[in-house]
């Protein structure tokens, strides 16, 4: 049962996570960020749509393992009974 438990809640965290990667980079709070003040070198960087594009790019792996966790639920709950 705990292992049961514990990969919902990965899957729930892969999903999550790759939610906030995917949207976040794109809202308005991504230009005012405490980094951007404390480090201005990197603001050029971080401001990038390359770069915005690259975290939205991890955002959608990070979806695409919760959805493959989710697919193959009964495996990864038999490999952690294993253990």
């Amino acid at each position: 049962m705990a292992n049961k438990i514990l990969v919902i809640a990965f899957i729930f965290f892969c999903f999550e996570l790759g939610l906030l990667l995917v949207v976040f980079p794109w809202s308005p709070y991504w230009e005012n960020n405490l980094i951007l003040i404390y480090i201005p070198s990197i603001e050029h960087l971080i401001l990038s749509n390359y770069f915005r594009g690259a975290v939205s790019g991890l955002g959608i792996v990070d979806i695409s393992i919760g959805l493959w966790e989710t697919v193959h639920f009964k495996i990864a709950v038999a490999h952690l009974e294993k253990k």
